[in-house]
């Protein structure tokens, strides 16, 4: 009797998960030190599109982003910000990816990159909702003078929606839309057809 294919993928799956996960840890610290600028100077010009005066200020410091404004005084208030848990969601879906039997064969590598890019522009908004929420909450009179009730609500209720939802299932939801084919085959979700080609 034959064995069910999606039963063999899921163990197939599962056996080179650890191996994944190392992989993917090491390239996540690979590219950490020119991640963390990068992401820093992006959040940092998307913050001053959106605002006027350009006064947002976000420095690194190692694995931390060190937010502030160039028109308060310098003794102000600075929040200093893991960039870590803003971005280590990319290791749980680079091991999805890696180890996903067959993932990284050629026609898969525009999805991935798409994927990918989806990923770091979740990471730029959800620094960039960390220095919003810093400004409105954070800053004593110059906060409750520069921003209403209604806009500290709305900037809270994003910023718990990208902490918490966002950082945890997009990693998910883009390992399926990269590779649904194959997910979908793994989970015994696929067409029949497909399922036996």
């Amino acid at each position: 009797m034959r064995r069910s294919s999606s039963g063999d993928s899921i163990a197939a799956l599962l056996r080179r998960l650890p191996l994944a996960v190392l992989l993917a840890m090491g390239v996540w610290l690979a590219v950490r030190p020119v991640y963390n600028p990068a992401l820093v100077w992006v959040t940092q010009g998307v913050a001053r599109l959106l605002e006027y005066p350009r006064a947002t200020v976000i420095t690194v410091d190692g694995a931390y982003a060190i937010i502030g404004r160039s028109d308060l005084r310098v003794d102000s208030g600075r929040l200093k910000y893991s960039l870590t848990q803003v971005h280590f969601n990319l290791v749980p879906f680079l091991a999805l990816c890696l180890a996903l039997p067959g993932a990284l064969r050629r026609p898969a590598w525009r999805r991935l990159a798409g994927a990918l890019g989806a990923l770091a522009l979740s990471h730029v908004f959800t620094l960039l909702l960390q220095v919003k929420a810093f400004f409105a909450f954070n800053l004593g009179p110059w906060s409750a003078v520069n921003y209403s009730n209604l806009e500290r609500d709305l900037i809270g209720g994003a910023r718990y929606f990208f902490d918490i939802p966002v950082t945890f299932a997009l990693p998910l939801l883009l390992w399926v839309a990269a590779y649904p084919d194959r997910v979908l085959a793994l989970l015994g979700l696929a067409a029949e057809e497909e399922t036996k080609a």
